[in-house]
């Protein structure tokens, strides 16, 4: 004869309901392109009267120091006005321990040229401002 046994946790009930745990997963699916995209999104999407992100075109570079610079352009729908727009945009930031980018300084080349400019200072100072070359 065989002996039935249960295990702690799997399968029980508590006042009706299952009990369901999540997995975490190992590997990660996001690229690191991807992963400030969205840094750079949801820092706009907080700070700035922007509805909704329609397109963007970002170029990044990071340091030593896991700090990172990005130069770009974003195609967005305003809260107040109708119509969509494009915007170019400089900013930095830093990456976290969990490796998610965070964008801690932003500025809208039409909007705010004189941060814009010292923001494009700072990151020249702490070599984090990407290169654009145009092709010939």
């Amino acid at each position: 004869m065989g002996k039935i046994i249960r295990f702690s946790g799997t399968g029980k009930k508590e006042n009706g309901e299952k009990k369901e745990g999540s997995v975490k997963s190992i590997y990660s699916d996001i690229s690191f392109k991807d992963k400030v995209r969205k840094g750079v999104e949801e820092y706009i999407l907080t700070n700035f009267a922007v509805k909704t992100i329609l397109g963007m075109d970002l170029f990044f570079k990071k340091n030593e120091k896991n700090e990172i610079g990005v130069i770009g352009a974003i195609a967005y729908e305003h809260k107040r006005r109708a119509g969509n727009f494009v915007a170019e945009f400089i900013g930095k930031g830093y990456i976290d321990k969990n490796g998610h980018v965070v964008i801690d300084n932003l500025a809208f080349k039409l909007g705010e040229p004189e941060l814009y400019s010292s923001i494009e200072k700072i990151m020249k100072a702490k070599k984090i401002l990407p290169e654009i070359k145009e092709l010939e």
